[in-house]
Protein backbone atom coordinates (compact mmCIF):
# COMPACT_ATOMS: atom_id res chain seq x y z
CA UNK A 1 0.00 0.00 0.00
CA UNK A 2 1.65 3.36 -0.86
CA UNK A 3 2.23 6.24 1.64
CA UNK A 4 -0.82 8.06 0.23
CA UNK A 5 -3.51 5.74 0.54
CA UNK A 6 -1.88 4.97 3.56
CA UNK A 7 -2.44 8.22 4.63
CA UNK A 8 -6.16 8.20 3.70
CA UNK A 9 -7.01 4.71 5.74
CA UNK A 10 -5.45 6.41 8.26
CA UNK A 11 -8.19 9.46 8.76
CA UNK A 12 -10.77 7.23 7.82
CA UNK A 13 -10.37 4.84 10.61
CA UNK A 14 -11.10 6.78 13.62
CA UNK A 15 -14.38 7.61 12.21
CA UNK A 16 -15.58 4.17 11.41
CA UNK A 17 -14.22 1.96 13.93
CA UNK A 18 -16.07 3.57 16.32
CA UNK A 19 -18.98 1.32 14.35
CA UNK A 20 -17.92 -1.64 16.06
CA UNK A 21 -18.34 -0.13 19.49
CA UNK A 22 -22.36 0.39 19.01
CA UNK A 23 -24.86 -0.64 21.35
CA UNK A 24 -28.65 -0.86 22.02
CA UNK A 25 -30.87 2.61 21.70
CA UNK A 26 -32.91 3.85 24.08
CA UNK A 27 -35.86 5.24 22.45
CA UNK A 28 -39.26 2.79 22.64
CA UNK A 29 -41.33 1.77 20.06
CA UNK A 30 -44.21 4.01 19.99
CA UNK A 31 -47.60 2.57 20.46
CA UNK A 32 -49.86 3.30 17.06
CA UNK A 33 -53.12 4.98 16.92
CA UNK A 34 -55.61 2.75 14.70
CA UNK A 35 -55.53 3.14 11.05
CA UNK A 36 -59.02 3.28 9.21
CA UNK A 37 -58.50 0.38 7.36
CA UNK A 38 -60.16 1.92 4.24
CA UNK A 39 -56.72 3.87 4.09
CA UNK A 40 -54.59 0.81 4.34
CA UNK A 41 -53.79 0.01 0.78
CA UNK A 42 -52.76 3.34 0.23
CA UNK A 43 -50.13 3.34 3.29
CA UNK A 44 -49.22 -0.08 2.18
CA UNK A 45 -48.10 1.75 -1.34
CA UNK A 46 -46.52 4.66 0.27
CA UNK A 47 -44.43 1.92 2.93
CA UNK A 48 -43.50 0.16 0.21
CA UNK A 49 -41.71 3.48 -2.06
CA UNK A 50 -37.96 3.38 -0.66
CA UNK A 51 -37.43 0.12 -1.52
CA UNK A 52 -35.78 -1.47 -4.34
CA UNK A 53 -37.99 -3.73 -6.92
CA UNK A 54 -35.26 -4.87 -9.61
CA UNK A 55 -31.85 -6.03 -9.95
CA UNK A 56 -29.62 -2.39 -9.80
CA UNK A 57 -26.00 -1.32 -9.02
CA UNK A 58 -26.15 2.08 -7.57
CA UNK A 59 -22.98 4.14 -6.14
CA UNK A 60 -23.48 6.68 -3.68
CA UNK A 61 -20.97 9.73 -2.51
CA UNK A 62 -21.14 8.93 1.21
CA UNK A 63 -19.97 11.48 4.14
CA UNK A 64 -19.76 9.43 7.69
CA UNK A 65 -19.90 11.63 10.53
CA UNK A 66 -18.88 10.60 13.88
CA UNK A 67 -18.99 12.25 17.39
CA UNK A 68 -17.20 15.35 17.95
CA UNK A 69 -17.87 16.38 14.63
CA UNK A 70 -15.74 13.84 12.94
CA UNK A 71 -16.01 13.55 9.34
CA UNK A 72 -14.77 11.38 6.85
CA UNK A 73 -15.82 10.58 3.34
CA UNK A 74 -15.82 7.79 1.09
CA UNK A 75 -17.72 5.66 -1.93
CA UNK A 76 -20.16 3.18 -1.80
CA UNK A 77 -20.75 0.64 -4.46
CA UNK A 78 -23.71 -1.72 -4.35
CA UNK A 79 -25.15 -4.56 -5.92
CA UNK A 80 -28.21 -5.23 -5.10
CA UNK A 81 -31.41 -8.14 -6.49
CA UNK A 82 -34.28 -7.54 -4.46
CA UNK A 83 -36.16 -10.98 -5.74
CA UNK A 84 -33.29 -12.84 -4.15
CA UNK A 85 -32.00 -10.35 -1.48
CA UNK A 86 -28.86 -11.05 -2.58
CA UNK A 87 -26.14 -7.92 -3.00
CA UNK A 88 -22.65 -7.05 -2.53
CA UNK A 89 -21.64 -3.94 -0.89
CA UNK A 90 -18.21 -2.39 -1.49
CA UNK A 91 -16.99 0.70 0.42
CA UNK A 92 -13.64 2.45 -0.81
CA UNK A 93 -11.83 5.50 -0.58
CA UNK A 94 -12.26 8.55 -2.89
CA UNK A 95 -9.19 7.41 -4.76
CA UNK A 96 -10.17 4.01 -5.38
CA UNK A 97 -8.95 1.74 -2.28
CA UNK A 98 -11.20 -0.84 -1.52
CA UNK A 99 -11.89 -1.12 2.57
CA UNK A 100 -14.83 -3.25 2.85
CA UNK A 101 -16.20 -5.69 0.33
CA UNK A 102 -19.00 -8.18 1.39
CA UNK A 103 -21.46 -10.41 0.05
CA UNK A 104 -25.27 -11.53 1.56
CA UNK A 105 -27.38 -14.10 0.24
CA UNK A 106 -27.54 -17.70 1.92
CA UNK A 107 -25.21 -15.83 4.08
CA UNK A 108 -23.00 -12.78 4.88
CA UNK A 109 -19.51 -13.48 3.16
CA UNK A 110 -16.71 -10.73 3.70
CA UNK A 111 -14.56 -10.92 0.63
CA UNK A 112 -12.22 -8.21 2.26
CA UNK A 113 -11.75 -6.20 5.04
CA UNK A 114 -9.01 -3.53 5.77
CA UNK A 115 -8.23 -3.92 9.66
CA UNK A 116 -10.14 -2.65 12.10
CA UNK A 117 -13.07 -3.54 9.79
CA UNK A 118 -12.28 -7.26 9.59
CA UNK A 119 -14.34 -7.72 13.01
CA UNK A 120 -17.60 -9.74 12.56
CA UNK A 121 -19.47 -7.51 14.12
CA UNK A 122 -18.67 -4.63 12.01
CA UNK A 123 -19.61 -6.84 8.66
CA UNK A 124 -23.06 -7.59 10.44
CA UNK A 125 -23.76 -3.82 11.08
CA UNK A 126 -22.80 -2.74 7.62
CA UNK A 127 -25.26 -5.64 6.06
CA UNK A 128 -27.74 -3.65 8.30
CA UNK A 129 -26.75 -0.33 6.77
CA UNK A 130 -27.72 -1.89 3.58
CA UNK A 131 -30.73 -3.99 4.48
CA UNK A 132 -32.16 -1.19 6.09
CA UNK A 133 -32.80 1.13 3.52
CA UNK A 134 -32.93 -0.81 0.16
CA UNK A 135 -34.63 -4.16 0.61
CA UNK A 136 -38.25 -4.70 1.96
CA UNK A 137 -39.06 -6.07 5.53
CA UNK A 138 -41.79 -7.82 4.13
CA UNK A 139 -45.19 -8.09 2.05
CA UNK A 140 -47.54 -7.71 4.52
CA UNK A 141 -47.24 -5.29 7.65
CA UNK A 142 -48.06 -7.11 11.19
CA UNK A 143 -50.24 -3.34 12.00
CA UNK A 144 -50.98 -0.16 10.38
CA UNK A 145 -51.55 2.79 12.42
CA UNK A 146 -50.40 6.68 13.22
CA UNK A 147 -47.66 7.46 15.51
CA UNK A 148 -47.73 10.19 18.12
CA UNK A 149 -46.04 12.73 15.43
CA UNK A 150 -49.42 12.04 12.99
CA UNK A 151 -47.39 9.95 10.27
CA UNK A 152 -48.91 6.83 8.81
CA UNK A 153 -46.89 3.50 9.66
CA UNK A 154 -46.34 0.34 8.41
CA UNK A 155 -45.23 -2.17 11.28
CA UNK A 156 -42.96 -5.08 9.97
CA UNK A 157 -42.17 -7.85 12.53
CA UNK A 158 -38.82 -10.22 12.33
CA UNK A 159 -38.37 -13.55 13.49
CA UNK A 160 -36.22 -12.44 15.58
CA UNK A 161 -38.25 -9.95 17.54
CA UNK A 162 -37.07 -7.68 15.69
CA UNK A 163 -39.48 -4.42 14.22
CA UNK A 164 -38.86 -2.02 11.26
CA UNK A 165 -41.57 0.82 11.26
CA UNK A 166 -42.14 2.22 7.48
CA UNK A 167 -43.28 5.53 8.42
CA UNK A 168 -44.78 8.61 5.75
CA UNK A 169 -45.24 11.98 7.01
CA UNK A 170 -48.16 14.38 5.70
CA UNK A 171 -45.73 16.38 3.18
CA UNK A 172 -44.07 12.98 1.80
CA UNK A 173 -41.25 12.38 3.75
CA UNK A 174 -40.35 9.14 4.79
CA UNK A 175 -38.46 7.51 7.33
CA UNK A 176 -37.81 3.86 8.26
CA UNK A 177 -36.95 2.79 11.57
CA UNK A 178 -35.41 -0.74 13.17
CA UNK A 179 -36.48 -1.34 16.67
CA UNK A 180 -34.07 -4.28 18.79
CA UNK A 181 -35.96 -7.32 20.56
CA UNK A 182 -35.97 -5.49 23.69
CA UNK A 183 -38.22 -2.67 21.68
CA UNK A 184 -35.28 -0.09 21.51
CA UNK A 185 -34.67 2.24 18.41
CA UNK A 186 -31.70 1.39 16.81
CA UNK A 187 -31.36 2.89 13.51
CA UNK A 188 -32.92 5.26 11.64
CA UNK A 189 -33.18 6.20 8.20
CA UNK A 190 -34.34 9.41 6.64
CA UNK A 191 -35.72 10.17 3.45
CA UNK A 192 -36.11 13.54 2.99
CA UNK A 193 -38.12 13.73 -0.32
CA UNK A 194 -40.70 11.15 -1.61
CA UNK A 195 -38.71 8.48 -3.65
CA UNK A 196 -39.42 6.02 -6.08
CA UNK A 197 -38.03 1.98 -5.78
CA UNK A 198 -34.93 2.52 -3.80
CA UNK A 199 -33.55 5.37 -5.73
CA UNK A 200 -33.66 8.31 -3.40
CA UNK A 201 -31.33 11.00 -4.73
CA UNK A 202 -30.12 11.76 -1.33
CA UNK A 203 -31.15 9.64 2.42
CA UNK A 204 -28.95 9.52 6.14
CA UNK A 205 -28.64 6.80 7.87
CA UNK A 206 -28.48 7.23 11.88
CA UNK A 207 -26.65 5.09 14.31
CA UNK A 208 -28.59 5.81 17.36
CA UNK A 209 -26.50 3.90 20.06
CA UNK A 210 -23.37 5.06 21.36
CA UNK A 211 -21.43 6.02 19.86
CA UNK A 212 -23.82 7.84 17.45
CA UNK A 213 -22.78 8.21 13.91
CA UNK A 214 -24.70 9.23 10.51
CA UNK A 215 -24.00 8.07 6.95
CA UNK A 216 -25.04 10.73 4.53
CA UNK A 217 -25.54 9.19 0.52
CA UNK A 218 -25.84 11.11 -2.59
CA UNK A 219 -26.85 8.72 -5.27
CA UNK A 220 -24.52 9.24 -8.30
CA UNK A 221 -24.85 6.29 -10.90
CA UNK A 222 -27.28 4.26 -11.60
CA UNK A 223 -27.48 1.14 -13.88
CA UNK A 224 -30.30 -1.20 -14.17
CA UNK A 225 -30.13 -4.58 -15.25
Amino acid sequence: MHDFAKKVLCRMIPLLAGLLLALGGCAALPPLKPLDPSLEPAALEACRRPFLVEKVRLVHEMRIVMPGEREGQAIGVLLADPGTGRFQSVLMTIEGLVLFDIEYGAGLTVHRAVPPFDAPTFARRMAEDVILPFFSPGEKPAAFGWDGEGAAVCRFARADGEVVDVRTAQEGNLAIRLYGAGQELRKEVIIPHPVSHGLAEELEIRGVAWPPYSLHLRLIEVEKD
